[in-house]
């Protein structure tokens, strides 16, 4: 037996038994950890997917050639125009026409200037091809130069004449000088008509696969020793508006120039598909992962394939499967022979549908378990031995449910909430049927205080919930958090696991937690037994003393009147005649016969009474109307800062819901829905109750909530262990997610050798950043055993895991 005396911290004592000898928990699923891959934030184009070409086939616009540029010097001029006619093949919509007339000595370029800059670096090859075809006469060469064009840091003049037929161009550069912010130049010194596409430059990659994958990206990647690898998506399988916007696997193998393209509506931009089907299952297998495919089943957003015609997505997805899985001698098995690979790369999950199981039907959501019926039945039919994972409710409940008769295999829920949530949840799946589904969770990320760009708070909150999970390893067979990746310069989606640019990646606090945990993770539970793991009473730690009120709008414009609070035994009130009692964060705020509108169609409108309140006991009520756009009004209070304040929701969602949400560190969360819309030209009164952490809101006089707000964190000592049976460790994980240190003894007997690996920091809030990587980053040291007892320091907020081998 194994006993854990966390000592030495006033407020953190608390009795912790590990029993290792008598008794033993569940066997611990094999395939725990993984990774969820989807193209947001430019995970793909301008991320993970090496190519450096931005707009290669000049596709992105039917107005401009966007990213690219013509420049000439003296002597030389240079046109530059989309064509659709005479293209390269059917796939290519759009190509790029230059017309060139360069006196003898002088040159034009045309310049592409990546995905917000190519990374060039000394030494390094670049691999070029392009296609062309036109009536010129001149030479042509490629080249990396600086922003403006004027350094050059390599330069090859491509072989071959350009004749009236389409032809392929290759050429290598290598780099001479470093820049992260470098261009791709084409370059002619002759005169007439040229016409290019489909234009790629690549680095090395991963593993030197051709159209692979970023070495870094990928390489942090590995690192994490993913068990399984889920793609494509996400909310990119089913896309927007049209199906040509989800994702169709077959349009996304074979050679690059052979790839249509589609655009990325659900994240806002156009994905070339480079990073298909075929690179997918690569990278898993480079990975040594599992792939985890997610079909689409004739759902999009904002249109659906009806039930009874469901058959070619029913296909679609049987024929992915004989491309991955089937031999050489059928027709998909030999198609990826052809494409490079003509062993199987065996799939072996499927997930059915993503996040299409929600109680509206208009959210990607009709008919649900019918679809499920079919694919599962046409999937199993043709492949038995699938893992089949099926949807559940995915947003606004915390305990979904499988509502059918259906048998299924895996339920994949989805978890965006507070690091409080998180560790209220440790003990989520302990009371889970062990006879019913077992449990994907295939999304989950600390999304409401999580900072800037993701602190330590947010990581500390989920390892909390992934012990949990792990201690209920015979319900909770997969894991993985989301999303992975997000390129600095388009940011859609917060936070996320992986930070870059064109030079540089960096992990957040998430990253290493979700590193961690995949490498240090046991084959069975062993029981812990803890008394008091919230150990520290902090009600009133950081509490504001003071607090504002204000308007607020998301896409809709609206107007406010009689503005009051009661405070302090006193009353204020504002007759909204005057804007400069105000101060406007965002939108078009203006006084308007005696109003407060707001104009705009932005997002996330807010507009601050320029009055304090004392306390956190008060009474603020106004009338609002909805004058026109997509939603109702927001109605803000508890305000502190910009990133720290709350908002009574009225007609949010598209105007299907009333919501009670929080804002902190800049992440925002919610605190209750419920079904409400709002009447255009309507006034009405609303009015909040505050007083502590309980919150009344009211509409037109009837109570919509009535609930307490949370803390965005639960501090406290949170403790779980494993046995790695094949090599006789013993894996202890302690998080500590308080404001106080405190010292573990471990009574333990026989120990050849014991470590600790601690992930901390001196603030929960703490971040690291780009230029910054390291300010919390995994540590490892050894212990040293007194006779039969470890001393481990668990600093305040830390995740510490220690290891311990006994002697035989």
């Amino acid at each position: 037996m194994t006993a854990w005396l966390l000592a030495a911290g006033v407020n953190l004592n608390a009795q912790v038994v590990i029993d290792f000898g008598s008794q033993q928990g569940p066997k611990i699923s094999p395939m725990l950890y993984g990774i969820f891959f989807e193209d947001i934030n430019h995970a793909a184009d301008g991320g993970l997917y090496a190519e450096l070409i931005s707009n290669r086939s000049f596709e992105d616009s039917s107005e401009r050639p966007v990213t690219w540029r013509t420049q000439a010097a003296a002597g030389a001029a240079v046109d530059a125009r989309i064509v659709r006619k005479s293209l390269l093949n059917d796939q290519q919509h759009q190509a790029l026409e230059l017309t060139i007339n360069a006196k003898p000595g002088s040159e034009a370029m045309l310049l592409n200037e990546g995905f917000w800059g190519i990374n060039v670096v000394q030494g390094r090859t670049y691999s070029l091809s392009f296609w062309a075809k036109g009536n010129y006469k001149g030479d042509m060469a490629a080249a990396l130069v600086d922003a403006r064009g004027n350094k050059t840091y390599a330069r090859v003049n491509v072989d071959g004449k350009i004749g009236k037929n389409w032809t392929k161009y290759t050429a290598t550069l290598t780099a001479e000088g470093n820049d992260e912010k470098a261009c791709f130049a084409l370059i002619a010194n002759g005169k007439g008509t040229l016409t290019v596409d489909v234009v790629s430059l690549f680095p090395p990659t991963f593993k030197n696969r051709a159209n692979g994958c970023r070495p870094d990206l990928a390489q942090m990647l590995y690192q994490m020793h993913p068990k399984f690898m889920r793609f494509p998506g996400g909310c990119f399988v089913e896309g927007q508006e049209s199906p040509d916007n989800a994702f169709r696997w077959e349009r996304t193998i074979g050679p690059i120039e052979e790839r249509e393209g589609h655009l990325n509506r659900n994240w806002n931009y156009r994905t070339s598909d480079g990073l298909g089907f075929h690179e997918y299952l690569q990278l898993a297998e480079d990975l040594e992962a599992k792939p985890l495919y997610v079909v689409n089943v004739g759902l999009w957003h904002g249109g659906l394939t009806p039930v009874d015609s469901l058959q070619p997505w029913i296909d679609e997805c049987l024929n992915a499967l004989e491309y991955a899985n089937g031999p050489v001698t059928t027709k998909y098995g030999a198609m990826r022979a052809a494409n490079g690979h003509p062993e199987p790369f065996n799939i072996e999950y499927l997930e059915i549908g993503n996040e299409n199981n929600q109680p509206n039907p208009e959210a990607q959501s009709d008919h649900y378990y019918d679809r499920y019926r079919l694919f599962k039945n046409a999937v199993l039919a043709k492949y038995p031995q699938m893992h089949l994972i099926g949807n559940v409710v995915a947003w606004g409940d915390d305990n979904p449910k499988w509502e059918s008769g259906e048998e299924v295999e895996l339920l994949d829920e989805h978890y965006y909430r507070s690091p409080a949530w998180f560790t209220d949840n440790f003990h989520k799946y302990d009371a889970y049927s062990r006879t019913a589904s077992h449990i994907y969770c295939g999304e989950y990320a600390v999304t409401q205080g999580f900072g800037r760009i993701g602190n330590l708070n947010a990581a500390l909150g989920e390892a909390v919930f992934m012990m949990g999970m792990e201690n209920n390893g015979d319900v909770v067979d997969m894991a993985s958090y989301a999303p992975i990746f997000v390129n600095e310069n388009n940011v859609a989606w917060q936070p996320d696991m992986i930070r870059f640019n064109s030079a540089r990646a960096m992990g957040t606090p998430s990253y290493y937690v979700q590193q961690l945990f995949a490498n240090n993770i046991g084959t069975r539970v062993i029981p812990v037994v803890q008394t008091d793991p919230y150990t520290l009473d902090a009600e009133d730690e950081g509490v504001p003393s003071t607090y504002q009120v204000g308007l607020g709008s998301w896409a809709t414009q609206v107007s406010f009147d009689d503005v009051k609070i009661v405070a302090n035994d006193s009353e204020f009130n504002d007759d909204c005649s005057d804007a400069a009692h105000f101060t406007a964060q965002r939108g078009a705020w203006a006084a308007n016969g005696g109003i407060i509108q707001q104009t705009s169609n932005d997002e996330s409108c807010v507009n601050v009474l320029n009055r304090k309140i004392n306390g956190r006991k008060y009474t603020y009520s106004l009338r609002a109307r909805k004058d026109a756009g997509n939603e109702g009004f927001l109605i803000i209070f508890n305000y502190v800062d910009k990133d720290n304040y709350c908002w009574f929701n009225l007609g949010g969602w598209n105007n299907t819901q009333h919501g009670l949400e929080q804002i902190v560190d800049g992440g925002k969360g919610q605190a209750a829905t419920v079904p409400g819309r709002i009447e255009t030209g309507r006034w009405y009164d609303v009015k909040i109750e505050v007083d502590g952490d309980s919150i009344i809101c009211y509409l037109d006089n009837q109570d919509i909530f009535h609930t307490k707000l949370k803390r965005n964190t639960t501090p406290g000592i949170f403790t779980s262990a494993s046995l790695d049976e094949p090599n006789d460790v013993l894996i202890v994980k302690v998080v500590n997610t308080s404001t106080t240190g405190t010292t573990a003894q471990l009574n333990i007997n026989n120990v050849s050798e014991a470590s600790v690996i601690r992930l901390s920091s001196a603030k929960g809030t703490d971040e690291n950043t780009l230029m910054t990587p390291t300010n919390i980053y995994p540590v490892c040291s050894e212990l040293s055993p007194e006779a039969d007892r470890i001393l481990v320091d668990i600093p305040a907020y830390s995740l510490n895991i220690i290891r311990i081998k006994q002697q035989k």
